[in-house]
């Protein structure tokens, strides 16, 4: 008790401590003047209370000592105390200053007024700290007499409780001894009783959950609400039925099934619904005793729902599969060879060339090195549209920079690369960063129909927002199909945010139609897992908007048509299906709809101000990527974050804290535990192996978001080595997977999808997995450990 009170007034000391730096602060900033900072200081700390009366006050001295401020004892302010002693000789401002000359803070005892009372003197512990810049001593204290009366009380109260426990348990003993005698004569029937009781039980329990029946002597006795609904009948209707009245199988053959296994059993079978009706389900049959006779408990689970979801799953994952397959191949085999010419190639020596080579596009190189490329196109427009001859030169109507991809991407990314920049070719680039091939856009067109990208073509023709829930609604068994076909968590979660972004896109084309054009260039900005391209089922929106600087007189105006554009992209995007961030990171909120100044002022503050929980709250907002837009401003923010790490290197060391301090839920056993003992977080395990590839990334100032790419960059400037980044990049996709695989289950069972994962349902080899990987960020904390220490 005593050392919660001497926290509680060193915390206090330090909370009105932070006060007086804060006016000094500024002071040092010009500010006010040095005075203006003492006496605003010195009065506002006069007026703070605490304390159930709210009559518990701070002091100030100096280090003379000379009485700054005391709010009770007035007429000690501006007065030399050094020779100042309490009734017991103590001369405790000199006992103040010896203590913040040796260890800046401390304790000190002494006798003192009881608070605003000058008649009565009594035991006091007081917390002194010195803030040095001033010469100043600022203390609060305790009371010893309060201390010593709760204690007084407490053990008073800790006595009565425990006599009455004491006599409650004598009370409880002598009724045991009681009953005893009667055990024996009761155990016989108790046993009787307790046997039908636990079959009554079982019998309530399972008629709770699904449509159920209890059949005797080949009649229906019971019938529960669920399954008059699934039957249509009532019960008045079931009892005078015959079971082969309601399902599609014979009892007697139900019968043979339970005799020949001897056990409980379950069947596939039909339930009818009038007459043309029936749904399919399974039923499952388990003899009981019921008031001292057999009977049958027959609980019946309808699977149609289940049925039609399998069907859908299996028809799509089978186009999918042979459409992955595809999608998934090096782009090798569709490069064909580039035809080039040198820069004084005129127009028609060129369409000379590209006419010989059968091609509608052609290269321009200084010796070996690419400078642009001309197409069909270009001749077009920019020769004959424009009235040039044949002699003009080709360099002239070229286009550059060329769009360029590497030869080691998938056939989908290029998809997605076409897509995104619209252009007819793309050159393909060896890892030396040579030129080395050309894909078209129509040779790519001839496969594409096959591939994933038929989403993002539906997504881009849709008309209205309803449009788009229905492809939405297509991800869940999107992922389902993708999962079965083995595909790695790195190509889900890719298809997963290219369709949220496409999803996205239009719906803020949709909300530009709504609210006229922009009234100035902008960016709407993902956040967090969308920032990373990591997004699951379960992910809700984070997102943000950045316009551009306008001048405060235009900055009104702009955000507020800025925020109603965001509330109705925010809003559809709901509708579609994705759910609204329940912290309200997104763009409607005007917190995070600014200008790019205030973005940069935002983003100094969190840095220079690197709290643990500051840290937690703003660490979505450092993944953030331009999905509309221009993508100018999450440059220039990008740039104006690395500067500032680069000077507050301290921000960094803090945001290592968060997974140095991660702890692992292996118990003493080396079992996986948890608060409820049976189900975890899985995004709890995963937050430490993110934060601390983003931790180096933030470090060494990389432009890219994605983790996996990420620690790929981090392992090309050997900030880690090949077997941790193995391991990451191993423990990574498996906890993604197990994330899948739990949001799919969920959605299979018609529940909300989330990242809770049972303990039960794991494998062993899962389990082991797990353990390694909390060893693995044992070896993660080792390496921050190593990388900050001494900072």
């Amino acid at each position: 008790m005593m050392n919660k009170k001497k926290e509680m007034i060193r915390e206090l000391t330090n909370t009105a401590w932070s006060l007086i730096k804060e006016y000094d602060d500024e002071y040092r900033a010009s500010l006010i003047t040095l005075e203006e900072a003492q006496r605003l200081a010195s009065k506002k700390i006069g007026k703070m209370r605490y304390g159930t009366q709210g009559k518990d006050y701070f002091w100030i001295t100096d280090m003379k000592p000379v009485m700054i401020m005391h709010p009770y004892r007035p007429e000690l302010n501006n007065k030399m105390l050094d020779e100042y002693k309490d009734p017991r000789g103590v001369r405790l401002f000199i006992e103040a200053i010896k203590v913040v000359k040796t260890k800046n803070e401390g304790f000190i005892n002494y006798m003192w007024q009881w608070k605003d009372d000058s008649t009565q003197i009594v035991p006091k512990l007081s917390y002194v700290k010195g803030f040095q810049k001033w010469g100043w001593i600022i203390g609060t204290g305790i009371y010893l007499d309060d201390v010593q009366a709760e204690i007084g009380a407490l053990k008073e109260r800790l006595t009565r409780i425990s006599l009455v426990i004491s006599a409650t348990i004598i009370l409880i003993l002598a009724f045991i001894i009681m009953q005893s005698l009667k055990i024996e004569v009761w155990r016989k029937k108790a046993e009787s009783d307790l046997l039908q009781s636990k079959q009554k039980y079982k019998t309530l329990v399972e008629t709770s959950s699904e449509g159920t029946i209890m059949i005797k002597d080949s009649r229906i006795i019971f019938s529960n609400h669920m399954f008059e609904q699934l039957t249509g009948k009532t019960y008045q209707e079931l009892v005078v039925s015959q079971f082969e009245d309601i399902f599609s199988i014979r009892w007697s053959d139900v019968l043979k099934s339970i005799a020949k296994n001897n056990q409980s059993i379950s069947i596939e079978t039909q339930v009818k619904q009038g007459e043309d009706v029936f749904h399919d389900v399974v039923i499952s049959v388990t003899r009981i005793l019921f008031e001292g006779q057999e009977a049958y408990v027959v609980v019946t689970k309808d699977v149609s729902r289940k049925k039609q979801t399998e069907k859908i799953v299996h028809n799509l994952s089978r186009e999918l599969q042979s459409s992955l397959t595809l999608m998934n191949q090096p782009i090798s085999q569709f490069v064909k060879p580039i035809v080039k010419s040198n820069l004084q190639a005129t127009v028609t020596e060129a369409a000379s060339l590209m006419d010989r080579k059968k091609t509608n596009l052609i290269f321009i190189a200084d010796n070996d090195k690419m400078l642009g490329v001309v197409n069909d196109s270009d001749l077009r427009k920019r020769v004959l549209a424009k009235g040039k001859d044949g002699k003009s030169l080709l360099v002239d109507v070229m286009t550059s920079p060329i769009i360029c991809i590497s030869n080691t991407a998938l056939l989908y990314e290029v998809v997605l690369e076409f897509r995104k920049q619209n252009v007819s070719h793309l050159a393909v680039k060896n890892d030396n960063n040579e030129i080395i091939g050309v894909l078209s856009h129509e040779d790519i067109l001839e496969i594409q129909h096959n591939s994933l990208s038929y989403i993002l073509s539906e997504i881009e023709y849709a008309e209205n927002v309803n449009e788009l829930k229905k492809i939405y609604d297509k991800i869940p068994v999107l992922v389902n199909a993708l999962l079965e076909s083995g595909n790695k968590t790195e190509l889900i979660t890719h298809i997963i945010t290219s369709v949220s972004d496409a999803m996205t896109n239009r719906i803020i084309t949709f909300a530009l139609e709504d609210h006229g054009k922009a009234p100035c260039r902008f960016a709407f900005v993902a956040l967090g897992s969308e920032g990373r391209k990591e997004q699951t089922i379960a992910t809700d929106q984070d997102n943000a908007i950045i316009f551009e600087d306008v001048g405060d007189d235009n900055a009104p105006k702009i955000k507020n048509y800025f925020l109603k554009f965001a509330e109705t992209v925010n809003n559809h995007l709901a509708h579609v299906g994705y759910e609204l961030c329940a912290g309200e990171i997104m763009a409607k909120n005007p917190k995070y709809t600014l200008s790019l100044s205030d973005w940069k002022k935002q983003f100094t503050s969190w840095i220079n101000t690197p709290e643990a929980q500051n840290i937690i709250d703003t660490a979505v907002f450092f993944d953030f990527r331009c999905i509309y837009g221009d993508n100018f401003f999450t440059d220039e923010l990008r740039k104006h974050v690395n500067l500032l790490i680069d000077k507050k290197a301290i921000f960094v060391y803090h945001l290592a804290q968060t997974v140095i301090q991660y702890r692992s839920p292996l118990n003493m056993f080396g079992n996986i535990a948890s608060d409820d003992n049976e189900t975890f977080d899985i995004k709890k395990i995963l937050l430490p192996v993110v934060t601390f590839i983003k931790v180096f990334s933030l470090q060494r100032k990389l432009f890219e978001t994605n983790t996996l790419r990420r620690l790929e960059t981090l392992l090309n400037q050997n900030v880690i080595q090949k077997p941790m980044y193995e391991e990451l990049k191993q423990a990574y996709n498996f906890l993604m997977g197990l994330r899948f695989e739990t949001q799919t289950n969920a959605l299979t069972e018609f529940r909300k999808p989330d990242n809770t994962i049972n303990i039960e349902n794991l494998t062993e080899i899962e389990k082991s997995t797990l353990k390694k990987i909390f060893s693995l960020i044992s070896d993660m904390q080792t390496k921050l450990n190593l990388e900050f220490k001494g900072r």
